[in-house]
Parts: structure tokens; C-alpha cells; sequence
């Protein structure tokens, strides 16, 4: 999905580089590798994943985002990515500040979080798992994550909800789920039904599970 959304973003000047912003174990990078022919940087500020980073191979900055420049980076067409990290930061504006002020003008940012309108966290609400404080600190959504996007300078290409398991955790969740609407229709509903169902949600954009494109100008 990121591979396809890179080359649909960036079609006039290949990206040469893949930021991930938050490598954690290199899992990521490790995949990309396998279907991209690129070079690949990870941000890592813990030193125990860094060091599991480096020893695969690649490239680390020891550094949180905040504290990067851009000559610690590669001048060159560049792809910075950022998965399930966004509701943890303490401030959304500071770290999206950074991040522009790395990129050159058509390099694109990539980033998943979670989205405070997700159906399974509406229906849930404070027994839902993604209500985790103090780890999740944000619960930004389609329309709210566009208007900090744009204030903050970046061109949004696109904003999705690509979830898959809203329904499965709605199924798993039941003792916990108070409108009895949302009990009953599960006692009726088969796999095909709940699949149709999580389909509706995705198009809706109303998965807890939120993708964003965008590129600086």
C-alpha cells in the first residue's frame, strides 16, 4: 500500500530515500526492502532498537524527529513515514514543524494514527483499548488532521481509513458494549455480514485506523 501510494504521489521525481520517522525493530524497512529499490534511513531514538536496527544493516539516526535537521539526512527525493506514532506525541505542531523543515519542496510524508471518530472507539468510548493514557495523547480525525496539515504549510493529497479489524473488535468486545443496537446486531450478523459491514466503514472513513498522504509544497 505505501509502495503504491509513493509512486501515485511522487510520479515526476522518483524518491531515492524512505525516512522512517520511529523504526522500532526495522520491520518496516525490512519489507519495503524486499519491493523498493531505494535507500532507507531510521529515526530511532532508543538505543536497544537502534542497535537491533543497525545490526540488520541499516542506516540509524539515534535521535528523536524533534531533533533532526536536514543535514543529517540525504539531499535527496525523500519519503518520510510514520507508522502509529503520531497519538503519542506530546506536541503534534512541533514534530510536524520538523519534519517540513527536513523536507525539500514534493518530498512526501506518509503517517498512520489513530482517528478519535473510529467506530469502535465511539462505540466503546472509555473501554476502548485506544483509550490508553498517557501513551495515546491524540485523537486526531480526517477532518481535524487536514486543517492542522494545512495550517502547518503541508499539501494534503489524501486522507483514508483503510482499517481492517474495527469489527473484529467491536465481536470481541461485547461484555463491554452498552447500546443494546450494537449487541443485538451482532448476534445476527455472520462473518459476511461483519465484512460487508467493516467495507461500509472503510469507505465512510469511520475506522479508527487513519492513513494520511501529503507532501511539502
Amino acid at each position: 500500500m505505501i509502495k503504491e501510494k509513493i509512486e501515485q504521489y511522487h510520479q515526476d521525481n522518483k524518491i531515492q530515500n524512505i525516512i522512517d520517522i520511529g523504526g522500532g525493530y526495522g520491520v518496516f524497512v525490512e519489507e519495503m526492502s524486499k519491493i523498493m529499490d531505494v535507500n532507507f534511513t531510521v529515526i530511532e531514538p532508543s538505543i536497544h532498537l537502534a542497535k537491533i536496527c543497525k545490526e540488520k544493516g541499516f542506516d540509524v539516526i539515534e535521535k528523536f524527529m524533534e531533533s533532526i535537521i536536514k543535514d543529517d539526512l540525504p539531499n535527496t527525493p525523500k519519503c518520510f513515514v510514520s507508522f502509529e506514532l503520531f497519538e503519542h506525541l506530546h506536541n503534534p505542531t512541533l514534530f510536524l514543524n520538523n519534519v517540513l523543515s527536513c523536507m525539500d519542496s514534493g518530498d512526501l510524508f506518509i503517517f498512520t494514527t489513530l482517528s478519535g471518530i473510529g467506530i469502535d472507539i465511539q462505540i466503546l468510548k472509555e473501554n476502548a483499548k485506544a483509550i490508553s493514557p498517557p501513551h495515546h495523547l491524540n485523537f486526531f480525525n480526517p477532518k481535524s488532521i487536514s486543517f492542522l496539515l494545512e495550517k502547518n504549510q503541508f499539501i494534503v493529497l489524501e486522507i483514508s481509513t483503510p482499517g481492517k479489524l474495527d469489527m473484529n473488535i467491536l465481536n470481541n468486545s461485547l461484555d463491554k458494549i452498552q447500546d443494546p443496537y450494537w449487541k443485538t446486531l451482532f448476534d445476527y450478523s455472520n462473518d459476511k455480514d461483519l465484512d460487508l459491514l467493516q467495507s461500509m466503514i472503510v469507505k465512510s472513513k469511520l475506522s479508527s485506523h487513519m492513513m494520511v498522504c501529503c507532501k511539502k509544497k
